[in-house]
């Protein structure tokens, strides 16, 4: 009998605890208050990441210029549904630039395939995303700041801003000359880094 009195107790006990589980959702830590912490003195840099990109960010192409001839008419409603779906497109309006153009094709080729290009500026610099309509996805996208090789070769730098090819890994780094930092690094498909919070390399190293 002492046995069966000490079994019910030890289950009561168990009961009672487990109604003090707290079963709310954790509070995920979004890196807000850290956005600014990985941005040294040095100009070195520890990656964090604010702007996630992650796909469904509102692209409003609304009050956008299309730029090209009389017969270029993007479909702006698929185009922003394609940008949607993009990180790089997360990754920029999160970082504060804006869409500013839709932009037909210098080439024939592409025009004929019903690419575009749209535009995003922060302070005089652009990077452009090329969109496919016909097939429904992005192709591509590039920095459009003027390319510096070395001052024997491209003269003297810019003053603006210029860009650069990594020959190791085949990058493109951009580089702000009045400020005399990297402001992004990306390739044909990714960005790997954009100034001054968005990271996914270890970029230790290469800012100096």
């Amino acid at each position: 009998m002492k046995t069966k009195y000490s079994l019910y107790f030890v289950l009561m006990i168990l009961l009672a605890s487990c109604g003090c589980i707290d079963t709310q959702r954790p509070v995920e830590d979004d890196g807000m208050n850290d956005s600014m912490d990985g941005l040294l003195m040095n100009g070195s840099f520890t990656p964090t990441s604010v702007a996630t990109g992650g796909p469904g960010i509102p692209v409003d192409l609304s009050q956008v210029e299309i730029r090209g001839g009389p017969n270029f008419s993007p479909n702006v409603t698929l185009i922003s549904s394609i940008l949607q779906n993009d990180p790089r497109t997360g990754i920029l309006i999160e970082n504060g630039w804006n869409i500013t153009s839709i932009n037909e094709m210098n080439d024939e080729k592409d025009r004929a395939r019903g690419s575009a290009t749209v535009e995003f500026q922060k302070e005089g610099l652009s990077f452009y995303i090329v969109i496919s309509e016909q097939e429904g996805r992005t192709a591509g996208g590039y920095c459009g700041a003027e390319i510096w090789i070395a001052e024997p070769v491209s003269g003297p730098r810019p003053g603006d801003y210029h860009q650069a090819r990594d020959k190791v890994e085949g990058w493109w780094h951009v580089f702000d000359d009045r400020n005399e930092w990297v402001i992004m690094i990306y390739n044909d498909t990714t960005i790997f880094y954009l100034y001054p919070s968005y990271s996914i390399i270890d970029i230790e190293g290469i800012l100096d």
